[in-house]
């Protein structure tokens, strides 16, 4: 613990494979997903890792359909979805159609930003796959699909 308080960690979002789970429990009704917040920070792989054990996956925002019904989660600064580099696929493997980027933050500032991110307005951008809640600014919540 490196002495963040609580309120400086995140909020994981997973999508449970099973409709009981622990946390806030948020339905995306058309197109069937789930999305629950676990108050915990964790870089992108580690978070991929947890949620794969115990949920299903990193969020994948297919369509703008599923992106105007995640804005129901209302986000309070930057979160993982599942998306990475090149070319941007799905943490499942699948490849990325859809996009919502925010142009100011896809810019794969230092080289190395190879893992998307949705801010609390809902427009996507990249980050380095290792970052964690260590700054007050990064504070947010992470999706799990």
């Amino acid at each position: 613990h490196r002495g963040a308080s609580s309120v400086l960690k995140f909020l994981n979002r997973c999508l449970p494979n099973s409709p009981v789970a622990v946390g806030k429990l948020i339905k995306v009704m058309k197109s069937e997903k789930n999305y629950v917040f676990i108050n915990q920070a964790m870089s992108w792989s580690s978070a991929q890792q947890y949620c794969r054990k115990n949920y299903k996956d990193l969020a994948m925002i297919e369509n703008q359909e599923e992106n105007t019904e995640a804005q129901n989660a209302k986000l309070s600064n930057k979160v993982w979805i599942g998306l990475y580099r090149e070319p941007w696929t799905w943490s499942d493997g699948s490849k990325s159609s859809f996009r919502n980027w925010d142009p100011s933050s896809l810019n794969n500032n230092g080289g190395n930003r190879h893992c998307g991110t949705e801010n609390s307005i809902h427009v996507w951008g990249d980050e380095d796959c290792s970052w964690e809640s260590d700054l007050k600014y990064r504070i947010g919540q992470i999706y799990i699909t």
